[in-house]
C-alpha cells in the first residue's frame, strides 16, 4: 500500500507544477493547417507514459501521422505500466523509450533524449500530466505540441480539447493532427492490434479448438479496485451464463494481480483459466474468442481493434467524462453511476450479454 505521506507529497508537487505552467499557450490551432513542417529525417518524440489502454487509443493518431509523414522518425516514450503494448505500434514507431520513476533513471533518460535532438515533441495525454509537463520543460525541441488543458503553457502549440463528456478519447487525441494540415474528420481512426497467422496458430495450439458453438473470453481484471466487479457478482453472472447458454465455452482471463480470483472462480465453476506471461500473449489468447466481456480495461480496446462483439462493464460516476467505450465496434455497455463496479446489478449485465448475442450472432472462427 502506498505511503500516505508520499502520496500527499506527490499531489502537492502535481498542484505546484500545474500552477507553474497554466497560462495560455503560444499558438492555438483549431483547424487543419500545415503550420508544422518537418524535414526528411526529423525525429519526433511521442509521450504516452501511462496505461496500456492509453497506447491503444493513441494508435490511430500515430498511424495517420506516419502515413502523412513517411520521412519522419517517430519515437515513443512509455512507462513500465504500458511497455508491454509497444508491439501494437511497431509498424509506425522506430524506437521506444522506457520511463522509470526513479531520480537516477529519469536523469539518464533525459540525457539520452536530449542527444536525440528532436524536431518536435507531441504529448498524447488528454489529462494534464506532471510527468509530461516536466519532460517538455526540460527537453529542448522547437515544437512542443499538446492538447489545450491546465498545463497548456508548456507547449509551443496546442489544439482544442474537445468536450470530454461527449467526444470519444480517440477523436480527442486525433485533434493533434490539425497542425500538420490533416483533418481528422477525413481519416479512418479505427483501432488496431495486429496478429500474424503464426501467432494465431500459437494461440490455437495453447487453447485448442472451440469445444462448443462459440467462445467467450471473460476478463476479470480491473485497472483500479473500484472497477473490480467482485467475486460474488462474477460468480452469479457466470453461473447464469452457463445455465442459460450451454453452447458457450467460457474462458476466464486475469492479470497477475487477479490470479487468485481467476483460480477460485474457475475452480468453483469448472471453467478454463488460460495463463498469459505478457500482455501480448494475453491478446493472442483473447483473440481466439468470439465474444469478449470485460470491465473498463485494455481488453475493451482489443475488442474494438478486432471488431469483436464486446460487453463492457463501467463505472460512470463523473458526467463530465465520457467512458472509454469500444470505439466504432459491436458492443453492449452497462454502467453504474456509483463509485464502485460492485454496485452494478448482475441482472443488467446478463441482459446486456444476451442482447449482444442476439445482435451479433457469429460462427466461431476457432472451430
Amino acid at each position: 500500500m502506498a505511503d500516505p505521506l508520499l502520496k500527499r507529497l506527490e499531489l502537492a508537487l502535481r498542484r505546484h507544477v500545474l500552477r507553474r505552467w497554466s497560462a495560455p499557450a503560444t499558438v492555438l490551432i483549431d483547424a487543419p493547417r500545415p503550420i508544422l513542417q518537418l524535414d526528411a529525417g526529423a525525429r519526433v518524440l511521442l509521450l504516452r507514459q501511462d496505461r496500456i489502454g492509453d497506447v491503444l487509443v493513441s494508435i490511430p493518431t500515430i498511424r495517420v501521422l506516419r502515413r502523412h509523414l513517411p520521412q519522419v522518425q517517430f519515437e515513443l516514450l512509455l512507462s513500465r505500466n504500458n511497455w508491454g503494448a509497444r508491439h501494437a505500434t511497431a509498424a509506425y514507431v522506430q524506437q521506444w523509450w522506457l520511463y522509470r520513476k526513479s531520480p537516477l533513471a529519469v536523469l539518464g533518460l533525459l540525457r539520452r533524449l536530449q542527444r536525440r535532438r528532436y524536431s518536435a515533441i507531441l504529448d498524447l495525454t488528454d489529462n494534464a500530466s506532471v510527468t509530461s509537463t516536466l519532460l517538455l520543460h526540460l527537453l529542448d525541441a522547437p515544437v512542443k505540441l499538446g492538447i489545450a488543458k491546465e498545463n497548456a503553457a508548456v507547449y509551443t502549440h496546442v489544439v482544442p480539447r474537445l468536450d470530454r463528456a461527449r467526444v470519444h478519447i480517440v477523436e480527442r487525441i486525433a485533434q493533434l493532427l490539425l497542425p500538420f494540415g490533416i483533418d481528422p474528420m477525413q481519416e479512418t481512426l479505427d483501432l488496431e492490434y495486429p496478429i500474424t497467422p503464426q501467432e494465431e496458430q500459437w494461440a490455437l495450439q495453447q487453447l485448442g479448438p472451440c469445444e462448443r458453438s462459440y467462445r467467450v473470453g471473460v476478463n476479470l481484471s480491473a485497472s483500479h479496485p473500484d472497477k473490480y466487479w467482485g467475486r460474488e457478482n462474477w460468480y452469479r453472472f457466470l453461473a447464469l451464463v452457463q445455465r442459460r447458454h450451454p453452447d458457450a465455452e467460457l474462458l476466464l482471463f486475469a492479470s497477475p494481480e487477479y490470479a487468485r480470483e481467476q483460480r477460485l472462480l474457475a475452480n468453483a465453476l469448472g471453467l478454463r483459466a488460460p495463463q498469459a506471461h505478457s500482455f501480448h500473449e494475453f491478446a493472442l489468447l483473447l483473440h481466439t474468442c468470439d465474444y469478449i466481456i470485460t470491465p473498463d480495461t485494455a481488453a475493451v480496446h482489443l475488442a474494438a481493434a478486432w471488431k469483436r462483439p464486446c460487453l463492457g462493464l463501467y463505472v460512470w460516476d463523473n458526467p463530465e467524462l465520457l467512458p472509454w467505450t469500444p470505439y466504432r465496434s459491436p458492443s453492449e455497455m452497462v454502467f453504474t453511476r456509483q463509485g464502485s463496479l460492485r454496485t452494478l446489478p448482475v441482472e443488467e449485465a446478463l441482459q446486456a450479454f444476451e442482447r449482444l448475442l442476439q445482435r451479433y450472432a457469429l460462427k466461431s472462427p476457432s472451430s
